[in-house]
């Protein structure tokens, strides 16, 4: 029994995989939804940010079976410690965009803003997550089917 952290560009499907796993059986998170992120204001913008201590004491709790979590934000390294493996979920960018501008259960990556900022996060932070990961599935040659089965054979690894 594992713990999991799936993290990716907005339009990688995070989503997708961790609905899968939920449908298994398996508790996994998705913290765009729920409790899981706040607002953190400073004077250059603001961004949602994890709320660490939730998501601490739900890792800090004896296992039954693996968990799985997902995200991106930029506090998420504060809790790499609390996790078995990182895993990052990546796409290309063209398929990112056409992904997001389909997509009807996430409003966001609408707006040109929006747009601008996922292709600055693509070029500026996923290469950053790709250093910090222990494994790399990419969502274009793997299906959610293949890569949830990946997960939970990696959560069964001792």
């Amino acid at each position: 029994m594992k713990r999991i952290y799936l993290t990716g560009m907005s339009g990688t499907g995070k989503s997708s995989i961790i609905r899968n796993l939920q449908n298994k059986g398996f508790t996994a998170i998705d913290t765009d939804y729920g409790n899981w992120k706040e607002i953190s204001l400073s004077e250059e913008a603001s961004e949602w940010i994890l709320k660490e201590d939730p998501i601490k004491n739900l890792l800090t709790q004896p296992l039954t079976s693996s968990i799985f979590v997902s995200g991106c934000c930029s506090n998420q390294t504060n809790l790499y410690p609390y996790f078995d493996y990182i895993i990052l979920l990546s796409a290309s960018l063209e398929t990112i965009l056409n992904r997001i501008a389909g997509r009807t259960s996430n409003p966001y990556g609408k707006t040109s803003e929006e747009r601008s900022e996922i292709i600055w996060n693509f070029e500026n932070i996923q290469p950053l997550l790709l250093q910090s990961a222990h494994f790399e599935f990419n969502t274009e040659v793997m299906t959610i089917e293949e890569i949830t089965t990946s997960l939970i054979e990696l959560s069964n690894n001792n």
